[in-house]
């Protein structure tokens, strides 16, 4: 989580742990945040007895562990998400009715477009594998339930995105191929042309490029060397190059914690 949350309830001895994040929620507010801005992440079996106990014996909130005990399994997950949100008291009522609404569209989309959500919701978070489970999957429904061309064809493209944050460019390419042919537009052909720019083994397929004109393939180029530039200063780049300045002791002590977050990164990453 990032940010500051000022928490009026007190703070839990034995933390409530988000596997899918990494991170340990110790007070009402921190649960709340995490079911507000991390939906997608919430599965069907979140409303388990971890939960309720963290909630009643932890939290100290055993009449709302009641409620959910009572109502698991007869009221819908959603409702009883938002019967969470509105027991803690941290979000006003404007936002509570925000987070409804995310919930009632949600219900209203279709089981392709729910795993897309969390597919791209997962790579945001850089859990590449997991987003490249969901995209697989999303490609084994039914014809009538992959929508239109541009579904899947962005289907295709964020799979390519996925693949290339994993290193994968040659398997992305070929998903930025099957995007490019679905959605006609100018940004999986920007996306083979970096990916060529990046790896000279990539092959892009003969002529694919010939409609974008040098000027446009210059930009490109100047702008990508720009985000390579940038990419010091940002990320793990900058993690370390900001220990560099510390004195020995404690440069190798932060060295050694950055590889253990790494790691747990990385396991979190393939699910």
């Amino acid at each position: 989580m990032s940010g500051l949350i000022l928490c009026d309830s007190r703070k839990v001895k034995n933390p409530y742990y988000v596997e899918e994040l990494g991170i340990h929620l110790y007070s009402g507010e921190e649960l709340s945040y995490f079911i507000y801005h991390n939906l997608m992440l919430i599965g069907e079996d979140f409303l388990d007895e971890r939960l309720f106990r963290f909630i009643g014996q932890e939290l100290g909130m055993t009449g709302l562990e009641t409620k959910l005990r009572k109502w698991a399994g007869q009221a819908d997950q959603a409702e009883l998400l938002l019967v969470i949100l509105q027991d803690i008291h941290y979000y006003s009522s404007a936002e509570l009715f925000a987070f409804k609404e995310q919930l009632e569209r949600l219900s209203r989309s279709s089981t392709a477009e729910q795993m897309k959500a969390k597919a791209d919701y997962l790579f945001s978070m850089r859990q590449y594998y997991g987003a490249l489970r969901l995209y697989d999957k999303i490609f084994t429904l039914r014809n009538d339930e992959l929508l239109s061309e541009g579904f899947r064809g962005n289907v295709w493209f964020n799979k390519g995105s996925a693949l290339a944050g994993i290193f994968s460019f040659d398997q992305a390419a070929e998903c930025y191929v099957r995007a490019y042919e679905l959605l006609q537009n100018e940004e999986p052909l920007r996306k083979l042309f970096e990916l060529h720019l990046l790896d000279e083994l990539v092959k892009l397929p003969e002529g694919i490029l010939e409609h974008v004109p040098a000027e446009t393939q210059f930009t490109w180029k100047t702008e990508l060397e720009e985000k390579k530039k940038r990419a010091r200063f940002v990320g793990r780049a900058a993690e370390v190059e900001a220990l560099m300045e510390k004195d020995n002791i404690r440069r190798a002590a932060g060295l050694k914690d950055l590889v253990q977050k790494w790691k747990a990164e990385y396991q979190r990453s393939q699910g």
